[in-house]
């Protein structure tokens, strides 16, 4: 034999003739059954589990274990026969199966399932919610009442469990029957064609939810009509015009919501638009604004953006300013304008704008320049810094009366 091999055979001999025989594992098996019948309960009953068997009690652990978690527990021994695992409160009161496996030295040896279902009979609460709290007058719009009836631990009741939902609008009360399905039962209340507020209530096993309410607002305005007033027609720049639209109301004949947006749109003869703005109040909106400066013809409408709009109304002023006097001094470099009679020979009212624009004689275009009456009269000067010596053309405006002279400017500002 090859000495090589016989060395590694040596080696192999004596690895063998060190290693200790394994020994088979020897597992005990234990005589135990369940001698707890009842495999059903109510929830909150006591729950106990009971087993009978011949040694080594102490050695048992129960594992439960339901949709919130597990636990493992002692047993509380009666004898060397009988031992009992009570199942804790707060499992007892949680409806539905749990189950629990019955352990010696980690391994399960029995295993089983319980059943518990709700307690109805003891009391029964009701959570009910109920949205949108608003909604539209119509045929389309609706609130969903949803219940969810629980026993007293907060088990959801079971599914076919009826509900009985009553709802109240002006002198209409209705009520009718539903059903629990998967924990819940709901209903939709339809919005009612007129404005006003919906009660709404349920009730499951002789207890009564809170009462709710949603409130049934006025659809979208319709097309209305506009009106428009004023002291006098004059264009005095000063007097109020005031804009005031009949009641306006959606197409259910309800009025609509206080504080709906109306905008004034208002066109004048030149196609130049303003506008002013007013909200509802008791269904109309009123605006106002001032008399513009010179002779007009308005065209005023209405609207409620993205709902409806008014007729077109009209409304003329008169021109109250008929003419101004114009003086010039200091080398035609000073302007005194005025007086300005309104079209009672009064003053007008401090403001009156005044424009001022200045050409050379060829009617190229120099410079403006803008001022407003005080006291009925305003004043223009034109300083050398400003303006060179020279002929000029001026245009003055004033209440939409148009004035030009042509003028010598010079620097002789004393004359």
């Amino acid at each position: 034999m090859p000495f090589k091999v016989f060395i590694i055979l040596s080696l192999l001999l004596l690895g063998c003739s060190d290693k200790k025989e394994e020994q088979p594992k020897v597992t005990n098996t234990q005589n135990i059954a369940l001698t707890t019948t009842l495999n059903n309960t109510i929830a909150g009953t006591p729950i106990a589990l009971s087993f009978k068997t011949d040694n080594n009690a102490n050695a048992y652990k129960l594992q439960i274990k339901n949709a919130y978690g597990n636990v493992l527990l002692h047993p509380e021994i009666k004898d060397s026969e009988q031992i009992n695992f009570n199942i804790p409160t707060n499992f007892t009161r949680i409806a539905g199966p749990f189950r629990w496996k019955l352990l010696l030295h980690g391994k399960t040896v029995l295993n089983g399932k319980h059943t518990i279902t709700t307690n109805a009979p003891k009391a029964t609460y009701v959570e009910s919610y109920f949205g949108p709290r608003s909604v539209t007058a119509g045929y389309n719009d609706f609130s969903m009442l949803t219940i969810s009836p629980t026993d007293a631990y907060d088990n959801p009741l079971d599914n076919g469990t009826e509900v009985t939902v009553k709802h109240q609008f002006l002198e209409n009360i209705e009520e009718l029957k539903i059903a629990t399905k998967n924990f819940v039962a709901w209903y939709n209340v339809a919005a009612t064609l007129k404005s006003g507020r919906i009660l709404v209530t349920s009730e499951c096993n002789g207890t009564t939810s809170k009462e709710l309410a949603t409130i049934v607002y006025p659809s979208n305005a319709v097309n209305f009509s506009i009106s428009s007033s004023s002291a006098h027609n004059f264009a005095d720049g000063n007097q109020i015009i005031t804009f005031t639209s009949d009641i306006i109301k959606d197409e259910f004949g309800n009025i609509v919501t206080n504080g709906t947006l109306v905008t004034f749109i208002i066109k004048n003869e030149k196609d130049a638009y303003l506008y002013t703005i007013g909200t509802t109040l008791n269904g109309i909106a009123e605006a106002k604004t001032l008399h513009p400066d010179k002779a007009s013809k308005w065209e005023i409408q209405a609207f409620i953006t993205g709902a409806a709009e008014s007729n077109v109304t009209e409304f003329s002023f008169k021109a109250a300013i008929k003419d101004y006097p114009v003086h010039f001094s200091k080398g035609n470099r000073n302007i005194d304008i005025g007086p300005f009679e309104s079209f009672m020979k009064q003053l007008i009212p401090d403001g009156l704008l005044l424009q001022l624009d200045i050409y050379d004689t060829n009617g190229k275009f120099i410079e403006s320049k803008k001022t407003t009456t005080k006291d009925g009269v305003c004043n223009i000067f034109l300083g050398e810094y400003f303006l060179a010596d020279g002929e000029y053309i001026l245009k003055l405006k004033a209440a939409g009366i148009i004035k030009e002279f042509t003028k010598n400017i010079h620097g002789n500002t004393t004359k």
